[in-house]
């Protein structure tokens, strides 16, 4: 009888047991699409832990630089540079085209 009831209380607070949490669904990635012959944003802010994809167009060769998450990719007429990163780190990041281009700043926090 005690192992009955016991095995009942056992089902029972499995049974009532609250839900686990879903994990929270990834946010989406910050797409920004920059060119070095057109105007960009001064800043633009990223939440820390997001995914970043950046694509750069360019009539002339250049080199797309993200300071301080050391990814780079080349850029030419006809074929733009492409860059994914990870946003895993806090402050103030130039995106640049070199020689000489400051395309915009990433602000993560």
């Amino acid at each position: 009888m005690i192992r009955v009831l016991l095995l009942t209380v056992l089902v029972l607070a499995g049974c009532s047991a609250a839900p686990a949490e879903a994990p929270e669904a990834p946010a989406e990635p910050l797409v920004l699409r920059l060119s070095v012959d057109e105007a960009s944003p001064h800043r633009v802010e990223v939440a820390l832990g997001r995914a970043v994809e950046l694509t750069v167009t360019s009539r002339e060769p250049a080199e797309v630089h993200v300071h301080g998450f050391d990814v780079l990719a080349a850029a030419e007429d006809g074929r733009p540079a492409e860059l994914r990163f990870t946003a895993d780190r806090t402050g103030t990041f130039d995106v640049e085209a070199h020689p000489d281009a400051l395309l915009v700043q990433l602000v993560v926090r």
